[in-house]
């Protein structure tokens, strides 16, 4: 693996991700879905727990609940405690993918052009309560869909491949004050390619992407951190990713990133970048979250490996790999465990969120079954 031995070279020492033994993991949640969760007739590409509730976002346009077809273009909600279909449905005229919850509000990107039969181009604030009225005093436009929206003090930060905002230059990453509606002067990272996630901890902001420099500099390809107000490189932060980050989390001391390459990767760095272990599987990583100590991973692979050791050219396991269909979990020392759900379908799995309150974690993809055989179409929620 390219990254894991960059990384050794510069004298950095690896955890070993090995199968945990028995018992020695933190609790997981159930590696079967609640079964009352609807089903929806195209991908979940965007999910956010807020409270009791789960909104949705992506390319579908029918949710089927209780065997009933009920329309909900592009956006949904369900109740995380019972699995009902809510009646929240803005009426968004194209695919969400990235969505954002924050007090009464619910931040929504995609390839849109209207929602509530009004003008709102890839960016728009609706209610988080009731059908989901959009609000018109939030009027900001990307010139392309984000890909990633987070809400933290104070601020709306998208990324993406955009290279303007409300008219304004802005390479791939932009932020929004939220006190005054305004598109934040401030916050100009400047970047040379898209970033695909956002992850805000204090004064950082971290980004992950395929881009190769920040303010010009090299060293920072694909995973970086910039400044929270001003969005300078913050050179504290020195993070080697060798492949497209797809997704990037922070849980405690730990950033997480989830990663493409020769399979797929999921690293684990210091708050320096200094890289604690890796996990490979056979198939890219689309997403990575964090749940009651917990490190959970989605994507597109079917298999992990039970080590760190890797072929350097084509990401072969060198001990062996367990099945472990487009979803997987690992303990904080980066070992494989035992939670297996097995999902289907080639895409596989797109995003995950975590409730720490509910202990819940929610699955959104193009799968259609999980465990061979229980029907659960492009969403569900695990519980402990």
């Amino acid at each position: 693996m390219r990254g894991a031995a960059a990384a050794v070279a510069a004298g950095v020492t690896l955890v070993l991700a090995g199968t945990a033994p028995a018992g020695a993991a933190t609790a997981t949640v159930s590696a079967t879905p609640q079964s009352a969760t609807p089903g929806f007739d195209d991908q979940v590409r965007a999910v956010a727990y807020s409270g009791d509730t789960i909104y949705l976002g992506g390319s579908f346009t029918v949710a089927v609940a209780n065997g009933r077809r009920v329309a909900r273009g592009y956006v949904a909600a369900v109740d995380a405690a019972t699995g009902a279909l809510t009646g929240w449905a803005p009426a968004v005229n194209g695919p969400v993918t990235a969505l954002a919850v924050s007090g009464g509000s619910v931040y929504l990107g995609g390839s849109f052009t209207t929602v509530g039969g009004r003008a709102h181009r890839h960016l728009a604030r609706v209610a988080a309560a009731g059908s989901g009225a959009v609000d018109d005093t939030f009027r900001h436009s990307t010139s392309t869909a984000p890909n990633a929206l987070t809400v933290a003090g104070g601020r709306l930060y998208a990324g993406g491949t955009f290279r303007s905002v409300d008219g304004a230059s802005r390479a791939h990453a932009a932020a929004f004050d939220l006190s005054g509606n305004t598109l934040d002067a401030s916050f100009r990272p400047d970047l040379d390619g898209t970033v695909h996630s956002i992850a805000v901890s204090g004064s950082r902001v971290y980004l992950g992407g395929t881009f190769g420099a920040v303010d010009g500099a090299g060293g920072h390809a694909r995973l970086a951190a910039v400044s929270a107000t001003t969005g300078a490189l913050d050179t504290g932060f020195a993070g080697h990713a060798g492949y497209a980050v797809h997704h990037v989390t922070i849980a405690g001391d730990t950033v997480y990133a989830a990663m493409a390459g020769p399979g797929g990767r999921l690293a684990s760095y210091d708050r320096s970048g200094r890289l604690r272990w890796t996990l490979t599987a056979d198939g890219d990583l689309s997403d990575v979250t964090v749940l009651d100590g917990v490190v959970y991973a989605g994507g597109h692979f079917d298999h992990a490996c039970t080590t760190a050791r890797v072929a350097n050219t084509n990401g072969d396991c060198l001990d062996g790999n367990q099945r472990r269909q487009k979803l997987f979990a690992a303990d904080s020392s980066g070992r494989l465990v035992g939670w297996a759900p097995q999902a289907n379908s080639t895409v596989g799995v797109i995003v995950l969120a975590a409730s720490a309150s509910r202990h819940s974690l929610a699955v959104g993809g193009a799968f259609t079954t999980f465990g061979d055989t229980l029907a659960k179409s492009r969403f569900a929620q695990f519980a402990r």
